[in-house]
């Protein structure tokens, strides 16, 4: 049996800020790291026979940090970035809420009829994702492997999972920073969903 772990990256700089990232990036900050070690805890037992990220600044010190000392194979792939939204990327949501409210209203509430210019539509999110995933489950047919991305993608990933359409993405549990999903596969492929955005470990960074 394949054990996928499922993790978002660290709380963001721009996180704080509530700006969209998408493909651009921002330093995690300390209570994002906090966190990260906090999950690399809860998972000090878990053997991993591969780790994949994607090329975001993020995810991989996100990864790394969970990993801490241990050394197995890492894998960074673009398949695994967060949904890009153009030029959204850096903006405040109120601002682009203000500016573009039919768009922002489109992408939140109906994301089957979300357009905009140069940048994915959830359809072609949801085609990477499939790639994505069969390609994790072509190389792995069991063992443990962690994947560490980003909260639209997970979303999408399980939304895929559960066989769901797109309109359906956000109705799934909050995918905060540092959570952790958890997804076992039989070996014809059959998926089940252990935790779903789990975040126990998570804590305020202790005051001294």
């Amino acid at each position: 049996m394949l054990h996928l772990y499922i993790a978002r990256h660290g709380q963001t700089q721009w996180n704080v800020e509530k700006r969209m990232q998408g493909w651009l990036d921002s330093d995690l900050t300390e209570l994002g790291l906090y966190n990260a070690r906090a999950l690399g805890e809860r998972l000090k037992d878990v053997e991993f026979n591969q780790v994949y990220f994607s090329p975001s600044k993020r995810t991989e010190e996100t990864a790394k940090t969970i990993l801490g000392s241990r050394r197995p194979p890492l894998v960074k792939d673009h398949m695994f970035r967060e949904m890009s939204l153009g030029s959204w990327e850096g903006k405040k949501q109120e601002d682009i809420e203000r500016s573009e409210p039919d768009l922002f209203h489109a992408y939140l509430h109906h994301p089957e009829a979300y357009r905009q210019p140069g940048c994915e539509t959830f359809f072609d999110l949801e085609s990477r994702v499939r790639l994505a995933l069969q390609t994790i489950l072509d190389r792995h047919s069991s063992g443990n492997v962690l994947l560490v991305t980003h909260s639209v993608f997970i979303l999408m990933l399980l939304n895929i999972i559960k066989r769901r359409r797109i309109n359906d993405i956000w109705n799934s549990a909050y995918i905060h920073d540092t959570s952790l999903s958890v997804v076992e596969f039989d070996k014809n492929g059959t998926a089940k969903i252990v935790k779903e955005g789990d975040g126990e470990h998570r804590k305020p960074i202790p005051a001294f």
